[in-house]
């Protein structure tokens, strides 16, 4: 398959899959503040302070990164990137801090959010496979990358041999002017006049598809039987392995420690800090959803 997003329209595929991924979380959160008790228009008004607060603080994630902006070692390079991790925490404090102002229940806001989260980052996901962005490894075997197999750029583009070959029947192409093409050319595998990519695995779709077998069995979960924070600690320890192992596959992340991205990293941060966190909540005094903390 082939696919190149162009970007000389005002409204394209992906915009509207993004708008589309807001309105779906925006909808799915004011469902669940209103089963657990939490007044919908609270939702209406701190989802856009959250977003806001949680674009600013990827940014800023990114710009104390800046190893991380790399997406070909010093080839090609993407100076700007809001950083996932970077957009929940500080969407996270300003939770936090709107649960403060208007008297809410912090961990209830939290387990209302997660899974409308994930909801929407399974539609931003598709959203990025037709785009061409948050790109998957190289999924066929290559005399270039077989010789710099051992090099940070060739463990970015290709970091698990094992998994490619012509039985990688999902493996998708792009076209000139999307960021695998770009990456391509500027390491070396195609030529500038190529027509497409190499095949690369369509990591976005694996990663949606993950989430959505995790939300089919979280669903169920009733949210306003368990401690509050349980489903949001759930959610984030969840995805934190789902993401860890996608970044495997994943060839839009430079290579910071051993053959592991910054993600990664932040991943393993994450998994500890919400397992702690976990452990902690199991021996604290059980919170009732319908009042502040």
């Amino acid at each position: 398959m082939h696919y190149h997003e162009g970007t000389e329209h005002l409204v394209t595929t992906f915009g509207v899959l993004f708008v589309f991924a807001l309105l779906t979380y925006w909808w799915l959160a004011r469902r669940n503040a209103m089963k657990i008790g939490i007044d919908p228009s609270h939702i209406d008004l701190l989802l856009p302070l959250a977003i806001v607060g949680g674009i600013i603080g990827g940014t800023i994630l990114s710009m104390l990164m800046p190893e991380d902006r790399q997406v070909a070692g010093e080839v090609l390079q993407v100076d700007t990137r809001i950083r996932l991790f970077g957009l929940v925490v500080s969407g996270a404090m300003v939770v936090f801090a709107y649960s403060r102002v208007t008297k809410q229940s912090f961990r209830s806001l939290l387990d209302t959010l997660a899974l409308p989260t994930l909801a929407a980052l399974v539609i931003h996901r598709f959203a990025c496979f037709l785009a061409g962005c948050c790109w998957g490894d190289v999924s066929v075997a290559d005399p270039w990358l077989t010789s710099i197999a051992t090099t940070d750029i060739g463990q970015q583009v290709q970091t698990l041999p094992w998994l490619t070959g012509e039985w990688v029947r999902t493996a998708v192409t792009y076209g000139p002017g999307t960021f695998p093409f770009q990456q391509q050319v500027a390491i070396g595998l195609i030529g500038a006049d190529a027509v497409q990519s190499l095949p690369v695995h369509p990591v976005q779709l694996y990663e949606a598809v993950l989430l959505i077998i995790f939300l089919l069995l979280f669903r169920r979960i009733p949210l306003h039987q368990n401690r509050a924070g349980t489903i949001a600690l759930l959610t984030m320890v969840g995805y934190s392995i789902i993401r860890f192992a996608m970044e495997f596959l994943r060839a839009d992340g430079n290579i910071v420690a051993g053959s592991l991205t910054a993600t990664q990293l932040q991943c393993v941060v994450l998994l500890v800090l919400s397992t702690g966190l976990g452990m902690i909540s199991q021996h604290a005094p059980h919170h009732q959803r319908s009042g502040p903390e």
